[in-house]
């Protein structure tokens, strides 16, 4: 049966599917492209969904979805009610585990390897991980804890995370492939030793030799170290090789990890060329006017002034605007792969000895980070800036990579000021200051903004004033209902107010989350018949949480209501309106509900 399959064919199918798909609806390409040949090999080998394939993170999941009875789904990718771009329990039963962050599959590999043994069942566990993931803490955690399990563990090695590969365990796998050399050598001697005379005598001879070329070439395997028996690497497109491989790894009553190497962007000459640009692909116009655009110009210019400033990226240098600053301060440029704990406890030791460090980490990976934040920068009471990017809604990419949650985890832990901009001028101003503080500070930004700058609106038509340390922004003054937005919900709070002219709005930007602006919010409580905070964060422990916290404890009778994300997962869809109207989050269904609240207020 597999000898009768056409799988260049097959192989050359699902790429085009996948090339055109992305174009349409943005996507990770470069990787997926990776690994078409490996998830063929996989699902040929192996009975999914009975037998177990893990992926990790699922940036490489594309071609296992076509291949598992989605192919007539894949064009809605990443598009309202489509399918996810990433590994979905929700979605199929050949998808085991949401994989929106890596470093999770090992660990979720071996707990399920062990259930299956304690339960007596009998089926393959399969990790798919990637060489960027053997940086990532709980993976080596996990490694630690293999034991005798028996299970597969694939590395698809390709070099990259989303930027090139850095650190020890990289040149490591490069290094790695002198392997070829000595697979070479090994299937040599197998081949020709028999037909020599009295050739069989030589078995012993030859397993002895085996070993000693392999000690002469190679060092002792890091994998074997942990228990694991090491096979590769092998050509992760030789559709050959990998069904020979994987046959064999399927063979085995213990741990086996295989070494498979791919080229990210395979079969896509303008990824494979460019593998950093091509990861993902976003139908996003407005890069010039990205905050993380904005960022990393602005970290360069405070860099010029103070030498002490140094930034730190967990593998993502393009993605958090931190490329221009790679390019001008290489040598104050640390990049330490899909580590962000580490990250953060890396810039509390740079802190201590006197620099000044920028950390930028998108907020959904910024939660793997807390107890860091916490130990290591909070109760040391350093000054460090992290630059939350990508915090709110990411639409394409959903439940896994939403930032509305990073307030909720961290406006708990004393000594950390957080804080978030209305526009870009204002995230340059908040960048000075957090400097000047000389504090821990949090500064969150979403991805994009269609607001260029604050001197092309109407909220001021001057450049934005110095921050003062938990000083919000009185935008507009009234005396029936006071607006109190976060970050760019205030100019949905101005649009509110023109939508209901028979009221007087006071509207106020919070710019702070911690410290809050207690006085004006004891002002607002005294003056007004209402207040409404918005915020894109969920409504639990968020920015109107901590308002309503603070107004409830001085004991005043003011209505207060919290338009903010429900306590929910939040879904993918094709964008942030979608999202809006699904969850009646929309200036409409906000107008709606003050309506509403001050009809039956007039009522009393």
């Amino acid at each position: 049966m597999k000898d009768s399959i056409d799988y260049k064919k097959v192989a050359k199918e699902i790429r085009e599917i996948i090339l055109e798909t992305t174009r349409t609806n943005g996507g990770h390409l470069a990787s997926n492209l990776g690994v078409v040949e490996l998830s063929i090999a996989l699902h040929q080998t192996f009975h999914s969904p009975r037998d177990k394939i893990i992926f990790d993170v699922s940036h490489q999941c594309y071609a296992h979805k076509i291949l598992t009875d989605r192919k007539h789904k894949f064009s809605t990718l990443r598009m309202t009610h489509g399918i996810s771009g990433f590994t979905s329990p929700q979605e199929s039963p050949y998808d085991l585990f949401f994989c929106g962050h890596a470093g999770t599959a090992l660990s979720s590999a071996i707990g399920m390897a062990v259930a299956r043994d304690q339960l007596n069942q009998n089926y393959h566990v399969i990790a798919v991980i990637g060489d960027a993931s053997l940086t990532n803490g709980l993976t080596l955690e996990a490694l630690n804890n293999i034991g005798e399990t028996r299970l597969i563990v694939v590395l698809n090695d390709n070099g990259y995370a989303i930027s090139k590969n850095v650190g020890s365990i990289a040149k490591y796998l490069n290094e790695m492939t002198r392997y070829y050399v000595y697979n070479r050598i090994k299937n040599f001697l197998k081949k020709y030793v028999t037909i020599l005379p009295g050739g069989k005598s030589f078995i012993r001879f030859l397993m002895t030799l085996k070993q000693a070329i392999k000690s002469l070439l190679l060092p002792s395997s890091f994998f074997e170290h942990y228990g694991l028996k090491y096979i590769g690497p092998i050509d992760g497109h030789n559709m050959n090789e990998l069904l020979e491989n994987l046959e064999f790894c399927k063979r085995q009553n213990r741990p086996v990890l295989l070494h498979v190497k791919t080229k990210k962007g395979y079969g896509d000459p303008n990824a494979e060329k460019s593998p950093e640009k091509m990861h993902g692909i976003s139908l996003t116009s407005h890069h010039e006017q990205s905050y993380s655009t904005i960022f990393g110009k602005k970290i360069c210019d405070l860099a010029k002034q103070d030498p002490r400033i140094v930034c730190i990226t967990a593998a993502m240098a393009g993605g958090t605007g931190l490329s221009l600053f790679q390019k001008q301060y290489p040598k104050r440029f640390f990049d330490i792969g899909i580590a962000e704990g580490h990250g953060i406890t890396f810039a509390a030791g740079l802190s201590k000895a006197g620099l000044l460090p920028v950390c930028a980490i998108y907020s959904t990976f910024l939660q793997r980070a807390v107890d860091n934040i916490f130990h290591d920068i909070a109760l040391q009471n350093l000054p460090i800036v992290i630059a939350i990017d990508r915090a709110g809604l990411c639409a394409n990419d959903g439940p896994t990579h939403h930032g509305l949650f990073d307030i909720a985890l961290l406006r708990n832990i004393p000594n950390l000021v957080i804080m978030q901009p209305k526009d870009t001028d204002e995230l340059e101003a908040m960048l000075e200051a957090a400097i000047e503080f000389r504090k821990p500070c949090c500064i969150r930004y979403p991805r994009e903004t269609k607001i260029v700058s604050i001197k092309n609106n109407s909220i001021n038509e001057k450049v934005c004033p110095k921050i003062c340390l938990g000083k919000s922004e009185i935008v507009v003054q009234g005396k029936d209902i006071c607006l109190i937005a976060l970050g760019e919900k205030v100019y949905l709070a101005l649009e509110i107010a023109r939508k209901l002219p028979q009221f007087s709005f006071t509207i106020i930007h919070g710019r702070f989350v911690k410290p809050l602006d207690h006085e004006v919010l004891l002002e607002c409580a005294k003056h007004h018949l209402s207040i409404y905070t918005i915020e894109d964060h969920v409504k639990s422990g968020g920015f109107g949480s901590a308002v309503a916290e603070f107004l409830i404890e001085q004991h005043l009778p003011i209505h207060i209501h919290i338009f903010a994300w429900p306590d929910t997962f939040i879904p993918h869809a094709s964008n942030n309106e979608d999202l809006e109207n699904m969850f009646h989050f929309t200036v409409d269904d906000m107008v709606k509900k003050i309506q509403t609240d001050q009809g039956c207020m007039s009522m009393l």
